[in-house]
Parts: structure tokens; sequence; C-alpha cells
């Protein structure tokens, strides 16, 4: 998890290649999911009938899911409010490297 310590406030971030904001929301809920676990939390999902008995994941099915899409709106209204070119970012598909 990335720590407040770590974020800097005051640095300018100039994008010299695209970014894909489906693989910065998914770094995000991973990080919320980390604290569900450290809390012992598991939302539940209509799919979880469908869940393997081994899975331990703290969201799936569409609890995971919508809340990836709500994220990626987010970074996406950031990107937007802070000026960047559209041409600097892909939405709605992961980058295949994450």
């Amino acid at each position: 998890m990335i720590e407040k310590s770590e974020l800097s406030t005051t640095e300018t971030v100039t994008l010299t290649e695209q970014v894909y904001t489906h693989d910065i929301a998914a770094r995000i809920v991973e990080n919320f999911e980390s604290v569900l676990d450290e809390q012992d939390i598991t939302l539940t999902s209509p799919e979880d009938d469908e869940k393997e008995p081994d899975n331990a994941a703290r969201l799936y099915g569409s609890a995971y899911c919508d809340l990836l899409d709500a994220t990626e709106s987010i970074v996406i209204q950031t990107l937007e409010q802070a000026g960047v070119s559209r041409d600097k970012y892909i939405t709605d598909r992961f980058s295949g490297n994450y």
C-alpha cells in the first residue's frame, strides 16, 4: 500500500507515455482490498454462489467490477481536470502489463 508520505503534493507530473486508467484503478482497488483483508471484511456480491470455496477474494464479481469502474471514472475525471490531453490515457481496458 502506498503511504501518504510517499505522495508529493508539489510535484508536477508530465505524461510522456500513454497510461491505462484501468490499471491505475485496479491498483487503487487492490489497496482497498488490502484494507478489507486487514480488517477481515468481505463484501458480498450476487455472484458469491459462483465463487470457488478456496477463493479468498474480499471483493468478487459485480462488487469488484462496480468499484473498479467507479474508481476508473474518478481517475479519468482527475486527469481531465488536470488538463491531461486525452491522447495520453487509454480507458476501459487493461494494458496487459499489469
